[in-house]
């Protein structure tokens, strides 16, 4: 069965059926085959609370054929690595638990699960982000940053959704920075763009296209601080654990030290730049004497000829030509690059471009780099609220409010490190704060809440407690209210379950406007 007859047939969502139509075919051992089928399962038991919860998620639909098709067409081997075999002794010398060889389309798993399995899946797929070389010094580490982005956010329905209740579980995040980062961008730019980019089969301009999309959005200025934290990141991130481009970065950062230390002697570059247009301006001289004299232009055909080797030859007068042409518009290039560097204009546009280059990458090997990392992230995290500013302020129906406020609570759930959350970052306090309390008063002018008392504080702070829950659906939640002596308490349901109760001091009962002791709706 080709591959548009088999995708044709999910729509009857018989996606057990078409895996198995797949397995058919693949030399999987039982248990593989099984751990395959179990996947399978805790997606489509998962995929309703995890849509309902994030809200900017890829079509089911979409998703599972993008699963089936790598397994169909990428996947050749999956070997389970049993305990004391070849495969297991070198996993364990490497401490890793999956080892993916996309040469041969073979994952190694040890102690495997279905997390694990689709992850390593998604690792196999030939979908990935490539940066032109233009790009020199990010072009590794932001590529890098963005498949392993995609990857561990494609996996986030099966690690914290079961069916019952989310959970996110820290230690199932293979890279908790790099996962911040992505959800920022899937947040700021739509699942769409992101997913677009990563699946064109076009040659394109990811940079680009990525910025021009933020600047209209976000504009200029908060588009170029965040991507500049970004770079930073991708590129500690990259040479902690590549020494093969933290060299190349390094030796980056050489020659660009140089060449602004070439720049800022302005006397030696002068007489340098002198120095180079008489050179450029003999050599055009002379190739226009050969150019011009068709006994010098046999001579040097034949003196070039006698150097190359017979694979290099100029095969003919013209070609010489062609070749003497190019270097004589090379030379007159230098004397071009070289004059500009004379207008104050040029100058001060080049050696600020030098010094933001060196800026990115002033982190490398430096004993503080993990302390500026957080750092970085601090700020990008600071800019990201910023724009969330923007897309407040642009919602104008109450069903967009809604969908701001799921995602401002999935975004305060996300790991900012191993152990802390956004909602608990000291160093984000005040911007949350800030945030969730414009964010409720737009619900409420938007008539999205029910109104529990005439007190706005009183109003955020229940509102506040209620987005830090792991309620699946935030509609079905309802409060009770008690009046105590000199306090108001507040009990959560979710449903006719309890979830938690907040005591809220010091209130005035007039001033509540739901009834005691009675659940109910929070949502209007």
């Amino acid at each position: 069965m080709d591959t548009e007859k088999l995708f044709s047939k999910l729509n009857s969502k018989d996606y057990n059926n078409q895996l198995e139509i797949i397995l058919e075919n693949k030399d999987f051992s039982v248990n593989v085959k099984n751990l395959l089928l179990s996947m399978l399962y805790k997606i489509e038991n998962g995929y309703k609370d995890y849509t309902i919860v994030k809200r900017i998620v890829q079509d089911k639909k979409t998703y599972i054929e993008d699963i089936l098709k790598i397994i169909k067409e990428e996947c050749e081997k999956i070997i389970i690595a049993e305990e004391g075999s070849g495969e297991a002794k070198e996993l364990e010398e490497e401490k890793r638990n999956f080892l993916v060889n996309t040469l041969e389309n073979t994952i190694y798993l040890m102690y495997p699960n279905e997390s694990l399995l689709l992850y390593t899946l998604y690792k196999l797929d030939n979908k990935q982000i490539f940066l032109d070389e233009k790009y020199n010094l990010i072009r590794n580490a932001l590529s890098n940053l963005l498949n392993a982005g995609e990857n561990i956010n494609n996996i986030e329905v099966i690690r914290d959704f079961n069916g019952w209740n989310w959970n996110t579980l820290n230690r199932e995040i293979p890279e908790i920075t790099t996962n911040l980062i992505y959800q920022n961008l899937i947040y700021l730019l739509g699942i769409d763009f992101i997913k677009n980019l990563v699946h064109t089969e076009e040659i394109v301009d990811y940079i680009e296209l990525i910025e021009n999309k933020l600047v209209c959005l976000y504009g200029r200025v908060n588009t170029k601080e965040m991507l500049n934290q970004i770079y930073k990141i991708a590129i500690i991130i990259c040479t902690q654990k590549n020494e093969v481009e933290k060299k190349r970065l390094l030796d980056e950062k050489e020659s660009l030290e140089k060449e602004l230390e070439r720049l800022k002697d302005k006397f030696k570059l002068l007489n340098e730049i002198s120095t180079i247009k008489k050179e450029a301006l003999s050599k055009i001289k002379k190739i226009d004497n050969i150019l011009n004299d068709k006994k010098l232009l046999e001579e040097e055909y034949k003196k070039r000829n006698e150097k190359r080797a017979k694979y290099n030859k100029i095969f003919s007068i013209s070609h010489l030509t062609e070749i003497l042409n190019k270097e004589r518009n090379k030379e007159l290039r230098r004397i071009e690059e070289n004059n500009h560097l004379l207008e104050p204009k040029y100058y001060v546009q080049v050696t600020n471009n030098l010094e933001k280059q060196l800026e990115l990458l002033e982190d490398i090997g430096k004993e503080e780099q993990e302390e500026n990392k957080f750092k970085y992230l601090i700020n990008l995290q600071k800019l990201f609220i910023k724009c969330f500013y923007i897309k407040i302020e642009n919602a104008k129906e109450k069903e967009e409010i809604v969908n701001l406020l799921y995602m401002l609570r999935y975004y305060i759930l996300i790991f900012i490190t191993g152990e802390t959350q956004i909602k608990d970052t000291n160093e984000l306090k005040k911007e949350l704060e800030d945030i969730e309390k414009f964010l409720i008063k737009k619900a409420y002018n938007l008539k999205v809440f029910n109104i529990i008392t005439d007190e706005e504080e009183i109003n955020n702070q229940i509102i506040t407690s209620i987005l830090k829950t792991k309620i699946i659906s935030l509609e079905n939640i309802g409060i009770e209210l008690k009046q105590n002596e000199e306090s108001l308490e507040v009990n959560i349901y979710d449903g006719d379950v309890f979830e938690k109760s907040i005591v809220i001091p010091m209130f005035e009962k007039k001033k509540v406007i739901m009834k005691f002791g009675k659940v109910q709706r929070i949502f209007t």
